[in-house]
C-alpha cells in the first residue's frame, strides 16, 4: 500500500493559466453587473426624488423605527432605495476587494477601486444627512455628484478587465490625448447640466415657465429664483449641446475603434432624447414617468461617455476595435 505522504496533493481547480482565465472571465461579468446595478440604484434614487419620497422614512437607518416599514407607497419607494443601496454597496466592496487581490499591480484599476470604497462610504453618510436635512437641494446635489463619480470608477474597473491596458501609467491616451480640452469641456458641461437639473427638480422649478423653448413667451429669465435656475438649466443645455456636437464630430473624424464610435453615437442619441424628454416635462406638466425617464437618460449619457473615454484610453495601440 502506498504511503499517504507519497500521494501528490490535488491541484486547486483554479490554478494555472486556465484557472486564471476562467476567474478573469467571471470577474468581467461581475464587474459589468455591478455597473448596471449601480446605474439602477441611481435611477431608483431619482425616482425617490421625483415622487417626493425622500422623507417618507423620517429616520435612518431604520424606517419609522422599524426594520420592515409600514405599507405605504412612498415609504416603500424610499425603503426599496435603501435596500437596493445596501445590496449594491456589498457588490462594490466585492469588486474593490477582487481588484486589490488580483489587479493591485495595475495602478489605474487599483486607484479606481480605492476611490470607489471611499465614495461608497461618503455616499452612505450623505444619504443619512439627506434624510436629516429633509432632502435639501444642496445635499441632494452632493449625493448625485458622488453617485456619478462612483459609477465612473466602476466603469474604469469594468473596462480595465475587459480590455488590455496599453500601459500602466497615468498618461492620457486615445480620445483624451487627441482632444483634452474638448473632453474636459464636454464632461464639465454635462456634469454641471445634470447637477443644475437636480436643483431644478429639488427646488420645484420644473414649471417655472409654462412653455418651451421660450420662457413664458420671452427669451430672458423672469428674474425669480426658480425662474433663474430653470433658465440656467435650459441655456446650459444649449451650450452643452453645441460642445457635445463638436465632440462627436471630432471623435468620428479621428477614432478608429468601432466600440468607441458606437458609444459616442449612442451618447448623441441619448442627448437628443434627453432634450425632447426635458421639453415634455414642461408640455406634460411634470408627469412622474417623464421626470424619471429624464433623470435616467442623464445618468445613462454620463455613463456611456465615461465608457467611451475609458475604452479609447485602455485599448492597446495595435487593437483597432
Amino acid at each position: 500500500m502506498q504511503d499517504a505522504t507519497t500521494i501528490p496533493a490535488a491541484r486547486p481547480a483554479n490554478t494555472g493559466a486556465f484557472g486564471r482565465l476562467k476567474t478573469a472571465f467571471q470577474f468581467r461579468y461581475f464587474a459589468a453587473f455591478t455597473v448596471v446595478a449601480t446605474y439602477g440604484l441611481i435611477v431608483l434614487g431619482g425616482t425617490v426624488r421625483v415622487t417626493d419620497s425622500g422623507t417618507a422614512c423620517p429616520d435612518w437607518p431604520l424606517c419609522h423605527g422599524q426594520i420592515i416599514p409600514p405599507a405605504d407607497t412612498k415609504v416603500w419607494i424610499e425603503f426599496s432605495h435603501r435596500l437596493v443601496a445596501s445590496i449594491v454597496g456589498f457588490l462594490i466592496l466585492a469588486v474593490a476587494f477582487i481588484v486589490w487581490r488580483r489587479y493591485r499591480d495595475n495602478r489605474i484599476m487599483l486607484a479606481a477601486a480605492l476611490a470607489s470604497v471611499v465614495l461608497l462610504g461618503g455616499q452612505v453618510l450623505v444619504g443619512g444627512v439627506t434624510v436629516g436635512t429633509e432632502t435639501a437641494a444642496g445635499v441632494v446635489a452632493i449625493h448625485l455628484t458622488i453617485a456619478l463619480a462612483l459609477i465612473s470608477c466602476l466603469i474604469v474597473i469594468a473596462v480595465g478587465v475587459q480590455r488590455p491596458f496599453a500601459d500602466n501609467t497615468w498618461g492620457l491616451r486615445g480620445v483624451a490625448a487627441r482632444m483634452p480640452r474638448l473632453v474636459i469641456a464636454t464632461f464639465v458641461g454635462l456634469f454641471a447640466l445634470i447637477i443644475v437639473g437636480a436643483f431644478v427638480s429639488q427646488m420645484g422649478a420644473g414649471l417655472a415657465y409654462p412653455d418651451w423653448p421660450l420662457f413664458d413667451g420671452s427669451l430672458t429669465s423672469s428674474g425669480s429664483q426658480n425662474g433663474d435656475i430653470h433658465y440656467a438649466h435650459r441655456v446650459l443645455a444649449a451650450v452643452v449641446g453645441v460642445v457635445a456636437l463638436w465632440f462627436v464630430v471630432r471623435v468620428i473624424r479621428s477614432e478608429t475603434s468601432a466600440v468607441v464610435l458606437i458609444a459616442v453615437a449612442l451618447a448623441a442619441a441619448l442627448f437628443v432624447a434627453q432634450v425632447l424628454v426635458g421639453a415634455s416635462n414642461v408640455w406634460l406638466e411634470l408627469a412622474t414617468s417623464v421626470r424619471i425617464v429624464h433623470l435616467a437618460l442623464a445618468s445613462a449619457l454620463w455613463a456611456v461617455l465615461v465608457f467611451a473615454l475609458m475604452w479609447s484610453h485602455m485599448r492597446s495601440p495595435e487593437t483597432s476595435s
